[in-house]
């Protein structure tokens, strides 16, 4: 938790499974090959009281997570804070406009 991440790639797949909830994005490194980043998030109930709609993050959209790594576990983390090209913000504190999309 003392080392923050931050990753963007486009969404693989989105679980809403108990008792947390998953976020798996593919992320294009410099020499074109795909790497898939796993980030758990909060509970499904939690994330969808914070605004989270599936309707909104289908596979392929664009996204940059903030996190922190997992401890043992490569290309892994915690979710912190979910991002859209848009400027629409998931994660710990609910749905936010990120600054400069107000």
């Amino acid at each position: 938790m003392t080392k923050p991440i931050t990753v963007q790639g486009t969404i693989a797949e989105v679980r809403l499974m108990n008792p947390h909830s998953w976020f798996v994005l593919d992320v294009k490194e410099p020499d074109g090959t795909i790497t898939q980043w796993r980030f758990e998030a909060g509970t499904p109930s939690g994330m969808i009281r914070n605004g989270y709609k599936a309707s909104e993050l289908t596979k392929g959209t664009m996204v940059t997570v903030r996190g922190f790594p997992a401890r043992e576990t490569k290309n892994a983390g915690m979710l912190q804070q979910l991002t859209t090209t848009d400027g629409k913000t998931y994660g710990l504190f609910g749905p936010q406009q990120a600054a400069g999309a107000r």
